[in-house]
């Protein structure tokens, strides 16, 4: 009892942080009847947006022309700031097989220029929202457990395949503030955690994120719009010494072109982001799965996205009972 005391506190501390990790968690067993809970906060305070961004807010007076296509420094009064706290839950059904929701709430602070067709000029738009931003459910089995496995490394913590289903349950207010995507989406996600000596692994994921359709909403731009399916990866080395654990590598994501509901494609509507992520884990009763907590950086290489931050910085915890 005392050690779950103790990491929850540790969390709770912590909690005020920033940390983003996959909807469907990572590749460990549960174990049947065990029950494995996982909590963050991630901040996101914007430095950068696409050029393109700009542009549509101040057209022919924009310092960038339409084609620039490059992340800029954010215009002068703007401002985009979102907090996500989310938790995770994760339920052996038996060995092996696990199902599991991800819950993120998420409070969004913008503050930018738009261009007003009404008007004819640019005016400003503020945005302050909050709710919970649709939820994820999943299951997830390991394929592979074996050690010594394949090339001869110790695969015990195995290889995974995941399914996760996001329906849109966001409000009409809430998705038109950028909270909710109004689309009901559908991923795979392929998990490894081989070991290849006792103390130096992989954990890695690779995923397809099927969008949907965005629901029509009275008077949003985007109703009816096909979104652009996503790629991810994440492929992290790490080596445990014990109770303190150091991991890190690449981790990113692309986007295809988004459609209007008339099927044309969205110009400059592809999106990407990939960088480099460190983490320092504190693992004091020796296991990652007993309670942890991990410190995290992740440095932005490439980016094309609305909004962009220079760093993020991260803390989330987990155990499980």
């Amino acid at each position: 009892m005392k050690k779950y005391i103790a990491v929850v506190g540790i969390f709770l501390i912590f909690s005020c942080n920033i940390f983003a990790e996959e909807t469907v968690g990572c590749p460990h067993d549960v174990g049947k009847g065990k029950l494995k809970i996982r909590g963050k906060v991630s901040y996101f305070d914007a430095t950068k947006c696409y050029s393109d961004e700009v542009w549509k807010a101040f057209k022919q007076n924009s310092p960038y022309s339409k084609d620039y296509d490059k992340m800029v420094d954010l215009p002068s009064g703007w401002h985009m700031k979102k907090t996500k706290i989310a938790i995770g839950l994760e339920y052996g059904i038996i060995d092996r097989l696990s199902v599991g929701v991800f819950l993120p709430y998420v409070v969004k602070d913008l503050k930018r220029q738009v261009w007003s067709k009404k008007a004819k000029k640019t005016v400003w738009k503020e945005v302050k929202d909050e709710g919970l931003e649709d939820f994820w459910v999943s299951i997830k089995y390991l394929l592979y457990s074996k050690s010594p496995g394949l090339f001869n490394f110790d695969w015990k913590d195995g290889l995974f395949l995941a399914f996760s289903y996001k329906p849109s349950i966001a409000s009409d207010e809430e998705i038109k503030n950028g909270i909710g995507s109004g689309t009901d989406d559908f991923k795979i996600v392929i998990l490894s955690h081989p070991h290849f000596t006792e103390k130096f692994f992989l954990c890695s994921d690779i995923w397809y994120q099927y969008r949907g359709k965005v629901k029509e909403i009275d008077g949003f731009s985007k109703s009816g719009w096909d979104l652009g399916d996503k790629f991810g990866y994440r492929i992290f080395l790490g080596y445990d010494f014990g109770k303190f654990a150091v991991i890190g590598g690449p981790q990113g994501w692309v986007s295809g072109s988004n459609k209007d509901k008339n099927g044309k494609k969205i110009q400059d509507s592809n999106m990407y982001s990939h960088g480099i992520v460190l983490k320092f884990r504190w693992q004091p009763f020796g296991e990652e799965e007993a309670g942890s907590v991990d410190l995290s950086i992740r440095v932005p290489y490439a980016n094309k996205t609305k909004f962009s931050s220079d760093l993020m910085f991260g803390i989330c915890g987990r155990i499980k009972f």
